[in-house]
């Protein structure tokens, strides 16, 4: 199995986990979603911080570290509405399925924008994968 497929496995965890211990956090105590959000980004900022310490190198470039500085924005747009949608009592196991349709954002941006197009046999796996999500999404909700 190639690496970035364990990279994709321990992020599927460490997303689900967080998710749950955020719920369970918001079902304990009186949390405001804004502080929470804040809370939660102060940790993203302490672990960087530390991989940032022990794996330094990098380069600057105003365009690609413009980019992912908006792609930081937009992510942390995302987790508030979920952080709000967690506040309101909405159920992880309902919620989650939803905003993880962003799969099929990605992969529909990515043959798009990035030209990433699956050749033919890949691609009925991406069309039968992309129908399950919407399928779940659409069955978790009503």
């Amino acid at each position: 199995m190639q690496n970035w497929i364990w990279y994709g496995i321990i992020a599927a965890f460490c997303f689900g986990i967080q998710t749950v211990l955020y719920k369970y956090a918001a079902q304990k105590g009186n949390l405001s979603p804004y502080y929470s959000s804040f809370l939660v980004a102060l940790g993203i900022i302490v672990i960087l911080g530390i991989v940032l310490l022990f794996k330094p190198g990098y380069s600057f470039d105003w365009k690609s570290n413009g980019l992912i500085f908006v792609s930081g924005l937009i992510w942390g747009i995302g987790f508030l509405v979920v952080a709000i949608a967690i506040s309101q009592n909405a159920d992880v196991a309902r919620l989650a399925p939803i905003y993880n349709t962003n799969t099929l954002i990605a992969v529909l941006l990515g043959i798009l924008i990035l030209h990433e197009v699956p050749d033919a046999t890949h691609m009925y796996r991406v069309i039968s994968g992309a129908v399950l999500i919407v399928v779940g999404a659409v069955l978790v909700s009503i």
